[in-house]
């Protein structure tokens, strides 16, 4: 089966981006960080992982790789 990619570049979603790796990341940093209060905790988090993806915790690149039948099959957040 043929696929192709396209690739999505600084995509602006501020809350999309935040809810999407609050869901994915958060809890595991949290039980990683048990000493910390919540606002130290959160600065933290932003610093460590947000901001490493997703610039300025607003902006976030992705590729999608697609079939023949412009099914979604693959891809990745960069």
């Amino acid at each position: 089966m043929k696929t192709a990619k396209m690739t999505f570049s600084s995509i602006k979603d501020s809350d999309g981006w935040m809810e999407l790796i609050h869901e994915l990341k958060f809890e595991q940093f949290k039980n990683e960080h048990p000493e910390m209060g919540e606002d130290e905790l959160s600065d933290k988090f932003y610093t460590e992982v947000v901001s490493k993806k997703f610039q300025y915790g607003e902006y976030g690149s992705f590729e999608i790789i697609v079939d023949e039948n412009f099914n979604i099959i693959g891809g990745r957040i960069f």
